[in-house]
Formats: C-alpha cells, structure tokens, sequence
C-alpha cells in the first residue's frame, strides 16, 4: 500500500477559513493520537517506519517534503497547506524534509505511543518489506 493524498474540506467566509479533520468522513481511521512537529529549514524529521500505527500528515505552517520508501518505490509529497494531508499506513518509510523556517507538522494516529510500533533500522525495515 502506497502513501495517498486526502483533501479536507474548506469552509472560508470573512472571519477566515476552516478545515475539518473528521473521524471516519474526512479521516480514514479513529483518531487516537495527535501531535505536533515544528522545524527549522533543512531539518530532517522522521526517518522510521511503523508496524501497525497509519498516520495522517498536514503541514499547517510553512512546507515539507515526505519521502517515503515502501521498500521497493520511492515517492516524494510537498506539503504545504492544513487543506491536504498525507496518509501513511503502516509499512512505509517516511522522512519528512522541512523546506521553511518555523514548518509545523501535525500527525494523527489510529494508535497511542507504542516504542515497539516504530522500526527505526532501515536495513531492519528492508527485511521487513522484503525487499
């Protein structure tokens, strides 16, 4: 299963505008999990790949560049807007690559912190690919 783009409605009006992360609508998973990643240009985050957590990447400020790598394709995603995000389901190699100053990341998940979760190894995670 590769990484996939997912769109998020815009709601815009002359108060400003609004995205929504639904649940099950608009997030292909129960949220279970969230947290923020913000950086410097020329950062390098990430860089691991999950057993079983699927997440969900939105760059609300700023952009970022996902390489992920599931262990026989590379693809690379420029995110730069909260309206898309990038689903990541387990399996897949990711780093993200912060393009500007003060880039924020946020990550939903369909799990809680599990350390075992992570593969942290890339050759450990190319055995697992079978690749």
């Amino acid at each position: 299963m590769q990484a996939t783009i997912i769109r998020f409605p815009r709601h815009e009006d002359s108060n400003g505008v609004l995205y929504v992360y639904e649940s099950g609508r608009h997030v292909p998973f129960d949220i279970r999990r969230i947290f923020t990643v913000s950086a410097m240009a020329g950062d390098i985050r990430g860089n691991h790949a999950h057993r079983q957590c699927s997440q969900l990447l939105v760059c609300t400020t700023g952009e970022i560049r996902v390489v992920c790598d599931d262990g026989f394709e590379l693809t690379q995603h420029l995110l730069d807007g909260a309206d898309c995000g990038l689903l990541i389901p387990p399996g897949i190699w990711a780093r993200e690559d912060y393009l500007t100053d003060g880039a924020v990341l946020m990550v939903l998940c369909d799990r809680i912190y599990e350390e075992g979760d992570y593969i942290r190894d890339y050759d450990e995670f190319k055995t697992v690919a079978g690749s």
